[in-house]
């Protein structure tokens, strides 16, 4: 597109972010704390994009990502939570810290009750917002020739009410930079609900995970901070109900504009990123790469994989639908990083995943709100090429892949469907 001829860069308000310049892993927020997948996306001023090779005009984009940050899904997490820490302070079991987790236990519910479990916090409707408004920023000629012209820009949502919200903020985000830009009626895509694809082995390689001494220790350093030694020393399954603790202390950050609770006070640095290695392992085994030469933890992304091929195919040969947005979950997002290989998503596991042998992020991977974007581009001959972006940021596609003779960050069609077909 013309008016991108020139690469912008922009200082993210939570990390400094670069432009890769090769397939670096895509990161546009801090892991410090630890979050796993549940680590906020951010809202950022504005985001990067490749300028094209001379003679190509952006033509089709089109992407697929997780809802907003929102509430736990259920009370399940909550409820455990309380019963142990009920069952200590009947017992005279609780430090002077941990008296204080059920007052803020239940604060943090009456946050969740008031916006619906599982349905968008005030972070995540922000989210997928502004990453409307930078969508619309980077592309803003392209959609606003394609409003003038009547072209469709669809949105497909799973079935679930929070891919449904995150559509309308896109939306209207998308529509704040380009106000005529009108969306078709919003349609419901089955295949953007994917199942837990773990393996035999994969789920062995889960539970090892949990067996580890570090988790174990982290676990162990959180009860600590909410229960006396005696009592944690009796608990059953103590990293199962550390990780309760923890499920709260990283959904807690999605949930910054609806309360001010954090759980931070019982989930130490250390201990949260042991725990978010043990949450990161679950899901590279259920969503992720997965074990080595098995397919199953993925191969549940190659409907959208296909519906991606498809909808630019129908674009390439003269359909109206410029652009297709699909809102869906980490359940989606996980595996289809894994099946196109982006960046960090490459290597299967042949050991039990750990952070030291495999880079594999959650929060890469499975960010809320993260998302995968292409962008299609075509000169005056009629020849596409296409790029990608992972949350944002340009990547390349994966080695198998081979780049064009113009950019190493954009792809002829017919090679993209050889290297990831």
């Amino acid at each position: 597109m013309r008016t991108r001829r020139s690469i912008t860069l922009l200082t993210v308000a939570v990390a400094a972010m670069s432009l890769p310049l090769a397939g670096a892993r895509a990161d546009i927020v801090s892991n410090d704390r630890y979050y796993a997948n549940q680590t906020p996306y951010g809202d950022p001023a504005g985001t990067a994009i490749v300028a094209p090779p001379a003679g190509y005009e952006l033509f089709f984009v089109e992407n697929v990502g997780r809802h907003g940050a929102r509430s736990l899904t259920s009370t399940g997490t909550e409820k455990r939570a309380l019963a142990v820490w009920k069952a200590a302070s009947r017992k005279g079991a609780l430090t002077t810290r941990g008296q204080k987790f059920d007052n803020q236990l239940r604060t943090f519910q009456r946050a969740e009750k008031k916006i619906g479990y599982g349905n968008l916090s005030t972070v995540g409707k922000n989210e997928w917002r502004g990453i409307g408004r930078r969508t619309a920023t980077n592309y803003g000629a392209f959609l606003s020739a394609a409003a003038a012209k009547g072209e469709k820009v669809a949105m497909q949502t799973s079935p679930v009410y929070r891919t449904k919200q995150s559509a309308n903020y896109f939306r209207l985000g998308l529509q704040a930079v380009v106000p005529a830009l009108v969306t078709t009626p919003r349609t419901v895509n089955d295949d953007l609900l994917i199942e837990d694809g773990s393996s035999k082995a994969g789920r062995a390689a889960i539970a090892k995970v949990m067996r580890r001494s570090s988790v174990k220790s982290a676990a162990r350093q959180v009860l600590l901070r909410l229960y006396k030694k005696s009592y944690v020393n009796k608990l059953s399954d103590p990293v199962g109900k550390a990780l309760d603790v923890y499920l709260l202390y990283s959904t807690a950050p999605g949930m910054a504009g609806n309360t001010r609770v954090t759980f931070a006070d019982y989930v130490p640095v250390s201990a949260a990123k042991r725990l978010a290695e043990a949450v990161d392992a679950r899901n590279f085994y259920r969503f992720g790469p997965g074990v080595a030469g098995q397919t199953s933890s993925f191969r549940g992304a190659r409907p959208v994989l296909k519906d991606f091929f498809a909808a630019l195919d129908a674009r390439v040969a003269g359909g109206s639908t410029a652009a297709v947005f699909r809102l869906a979950h980490g359940e989606v997002t996980m595996p289809f990083a894994a099946l196109i290989k982006t960046p960090g998503s490459e290597k299967q596991a042949s050991r039990a995943f750990s952070y030291g042998s495999n880079p594999w992020r959650g929060f890469v991977a499975g960010r809320l709100g993260g998302n995968v974007e292409w962008a299609a581009y075509r000169n005056a001959s009629g020849e596409v090429l296409v790029t990608m972006r992972h949350n944002e940021q340009p990547v390349q596609f994966n080695a198998s892949c081979t780049p064009s003779a113009t950019s190493p960050y954009f792809y002829r069609v017919s090679q993209l469907k050889a290297c990831l077909g």
